[in-house]
């Protein structure tokens, strides 16, 4: 799917952190938006501001946590813009703490979001897909499903499940016109949910590693559909081969890691959930937000 003009995209997550990057990377390219989170006010300020450079966009103020909301989703959307060319899963929720400090509620909470809502909607939106003979799922994963962090363990499972989702059933659909990619950031400034931790905790990612752009995961994006890529990985090239290498010598990337100091950033950011996890400040989760760590 090279040419996105005219196109009808589902961006999930679309009301605050990479999410309102990648619904203007896909007005610029004349794309329509159809745009999902909780947050209609949101939404529709975002819809608004997409709509004065000529493209429609819809608001579906909806709760991914809704395990039965998915097919009624679709149907909306399809309803409300006549089709569904393009489905970006982006919602994404990361509670960082140590592993044993999380609940059964957060530790399901974030599978619910981070996994089986990019999965579920997929399913929902494939018949029509697969009757039209073309379209594009994007699932945005994150390097923290392709080389693990401490304080990050089921977010990273998630993601990993993602990753490996996107694959298995893009080899499923080749041939029907439909197509699945994966993009992954690593470290992402500016905006998300990392943005959000190094603002909270003054913890920044290692110079060494380095960390990329909103702009940059949107460019990925549009670069996985008009390409028809499998993954993407949006992260500088230290990152980049630490994935690569985390593949062969897992244990060896975890102790280079720590001496670079990437645990830290997160240990800062699990103390920091700790002390709000069960007072009056909300810890770092946001549901529609986009991975803060590829």
């Amino acid at each position: 799917m090279r040419q996105l003009q005219g196109k009808n995209v589902l961006l999930t997550g679309a009301s605050r952190g990479i999410g309102p990057v990648i619904a203007r990377a896909f007005a610029a390219q004349g794309a329509n938006l159809i745009l999902v989170a909780r947050n209609a006010v949101a939404l529709q300020q975002l819809a608004d501001e997409l709509s004065k450079s000529g493209v429609r966009a819809t608001v579906l103020a909806a709760d991914l946590e809704d395990l039965a909301a998915y097919d009624k989703l679709i149907e909306q959307a399809i309803e409300a813009a006549g089709s569904v060319d393009v489905l970006v899963n982006n919602a994404a929720l990361e509670i960082t703490a140590a592993f044993t400090e999380l609940s059964p509620f957060e530790i399901q909470d974030q599978l619910r979001i981070d996994l089986s809502a990019p999965i579920l909607l997929a399913r929902s939106l494939l018949p029509h897909l697969l009757q039209r003979g073309s379209g594009h799922i994007v699932n945005i994963g994150s390097l923290a499903g392709k080389s693990g962090t401490p304080y990050d363990a089921v977010y990273g499972a998630a993601k990993a499940g993602l990753i490996a989702f996107s694959q298995s059933l893009r080899a499923e659909l080749r041939g029907t016109g439909v197509s699945v990619s994966s993009v992954s950031p690593g470290f992402v400034n500016e905006a998300g949910m990392f943005a959000t931790k190094v603002l909270a905790t003054g913890k920044q990612v290692p110079r060494m590693v380095g960390a990329t752009t909103p702009q940059r995961v949107a460019l990925g994006v549009l670069k996985a559909i008009q390409s028809d890529r499998a993954e993407v990985l949006v992260a500088p090239g230290p990152m980049r081969l630490i994935a690569a290498l985390n593949q062969l010598a897992p244990d060896l990337v975890s102790r280079v890691s720590e001496r670079l100091g990437v645990a830290d950033v997160f240990r800062a950011g699990a103390e920091l959930t700790r002390n709000t996890l069960h007072s009056d400040v909300p810890p770092i989760a946001a549901p529609d937000s986009t991975p803060a760590q590829a």
